[in-house]
């Protein structure tokens, strides 16, 4: 029984198979369109994927290689593995950081994810603007 509905099933496969060069010739007159709804439908999928994924990447990485390049002795870095270190000696290939006490350790600059005192200094920053700017309303009222 299961045979026969297997068997069924390749005839009727095999005939819409043969079938399929007569319905060809009549789908070419609207390939032409199609095709061109495909390219655009591609090249929009690859303007989205530049859009939310490479550019934020990219901005990503200008952004730690710019905050690899202004990190100075004696700032605290954040590591990948989440230790809080001092860079004590900037080389080309290599930090070396302070881990503990005397605790000297080589990382590479790729390892650091954030410079803790560069984001200590924007705050503070950041809040002696916010209290200039209102103390300058208080003036006013």
């Amino acid at each position: 029984m299961i045979r026969a509905t297997k068997i069924k099933a390749a005839l009727i496969t095999a005939a819409a198979l043969i079938s399929m060069p007569g319905l060809a010739s009549a789908q070419t007159a609207g390939a032409n369109g199609q095709l061109i709804q495909m390219v655009l439908m591609f090249g929009m999928i690859g303007v989205v994927m530049w859009f939310f994924m490479i550019r934020p990447q990219r901005r990503r990485a200008r952004e730690q290689n710019e905050m690899i390049a202004g990190s100075q002795p004696g700032d605290s870095l954040m590591l990948n593995s989440g230790f809080r270190v001092k860079l004590k000696h900037k080389d080309e290939r290599y930090f070396r950081v302070e881990m503990g006490d005397q605790v000297i350790v080589e990382v590479d600059p790729a390892a650091v994810t954030m410079n803790i005192t560069a984001q200590e200094k924007r705050a503070e920053e950041a809040l002696q603007q916010a209290e200039a700017k209102k103390a300058g309303r208080n003036k006013n009222n």
